[in-house]
């Protein structure tokens, strides 16, 4: 492990070097405070006094009890309803559907005149297939060529 660096001097500010501190009389040591006299005793705390609620639990499991009973028969209540007649329920719902065909008429309509065409469609996809065959033995003869090149500096591919 390596020694640690010495600090950098403190950097001074450019320009005039700072007047040095007024000197000022030293300070009078503190005086030790007085221990209370004995007279004086200190007071105890004050013992912890519970809360009333918590004193007793039952009103509070009383309450929610009651709440709950009061609960279920209210949603008794909005349950039942009151209707426990069973001719008075809705009937299944039949649905009648009735289909009406009506005769369409379609016309449909492509002319095709010889100054809107200048090629059929084999005679470009003809001339599209050899240029693109041009081009693919373009790129094989580039290839071949740098491959000699390749050999005759004595790398391998």
């Amino acid at each position: 492990m390596s020694s640690p660096e010495p600090p950098y001097p403190p950097r001074t500010p450019p320009g005039e070097p700072t007047e040095p501190l007024r000197r000022s009389p030293p300070l009078q040591p503190r005086t030790a405070v007085p221990p209370p006299a004995a007279e004086y005793a200190p007071v105890p705390p004050e013992p912890y006094e519970r809360p009333p609620w918590r004193e007793n639990p039952w009103p509070a499991i009383l309450t929610a009890l009651i709440a709950l009973v009061i609960g279920g028969f209210v949603g008794y209540l909005i349950g039942e309803n009151g209707n426990n007649d069973e001719r008075e329920r809705p009937r299944a719902t039949v649905t009648h559907t009735t289909t009406v065909e009506r005769p369409k008429t379609v016309v449909q309509t492509h002319t095709v005149t010889a100054s809107t065409v200048k090629e059929t469609p084999n005679q470009s996809g003809e001339a599209r297939r050899q240029e693109a065959e041009s081009n693919l033995r373009n790129a094989e003869q580039e290839n071949k060529e740098l491959r000699k090149k390749l050999e005759e500096s004595g790398a391998s591919p």
